[in-house]
């Protein structure tokens, strides 16, 4: 996962923004990820990031996105997960407070990325996500590993009663006892990272190999946060790759 720190970018993007779809100079964004690809050792046309549409939408990465890629991606990648098994191509998501996600198998023959606000979270793109891997694949969940990476924490997540009631209706009583907290807040506040890790158990995932980082992107000034700095601000990326 990316930091904000090493980029081109100015004002609310300061530095390394990576997202293009919150405003900042196209140029700049290109250029930030020319600087990315040049630090993972490989060419921008092998990193792949979807405009993320807080959906359950995944695409596969072939060979023949390779041929058309250009490091700018475009509407052919309007979804929530990108999954590949190629290896020396960097599948990432964007993100600046959302849950990014990675998965993975321990033979490292398939790795995927997920992008999952809250929308995302009660729709079930991680579940998805899995449940594709393991019908093209043949791998069971038991195999897979999942990281869940830096957004905002509950502490900060203050949400409405309609975004409630979504968790309610999609999670068992059980799991909303430690998703939402009603308790010590003026309004509801949602812990998204536990969800996710809710969602990774129920879908067959083993607890050992379930990672959750404890960092706030509201509290950590290193990360960008959309719910700190507004939405014309910059966004990091986290990704996964297959060495070569």
């Amino acid at each position: 996962m990316t930091d904000r720190h090493g980029g081109v970018s100015c004002d609310s993007y300061s530095t390394l923004n990576l997202g293009f779809y919150s405003g900042d100079e196209p140029d700049n964004v290109m250029e930030n990820r020319r600087l990315l690809c040049e630090s993972l050792g490989i060419e921008p046309s092998h990193l792949f990031v979807p405009k993320e549409v807080h959906g359950i939408d995944l695409k596969w990465i072939t060979e023949d996105a390779l041929n058309t890629s250009d490091g700018s991606q475009s509407s052919d990648f309007e979804c929530d997960a990108l999954v590949t098994t190629l290896p020396g191509v960097c599948v990432g998501v964007t993100t600046a407070d959302c849950v990014p996600v990675l998965v993975y198998d321990d033979d490292e023959r398939v790795v995927a990325a997920v992008h999952a606000g809250w929308k995302g979270v009660v729709r079930g793109i991680l579940p998805k996500t899995i449940e594709a891997i393991q019908s093209k694949m043949g791998i069971k969940p038991t195999y897979l590993n999942v990281k869940i990476y830096p957004c905002i924490s509950l502490e900060h997540f203050e949400v409405g009663e309609d975004v409630v009631l979504a968790f309610e209706e999609h999670f068992s009583k059980e799991e909303c006892a430690k998703i939402i907290d009603r308790d010590h807040y003026v309004k509801a506040h949602i812990d998204l990272r536990q969800a996710v890790k809710c969602q990774a158990l129920s879908a067959g995932l083993s607890a050992d190999k379930i990672e959750v980082s404890e960092i706030c992107t509201y509290q950590n000034e290193d990360c960008f946060s959309a719910r700190r700095d507004g939405f014309a601000s910059g966004r990091m990326v986290t990704g996964i790759m297959i060495t070569k």
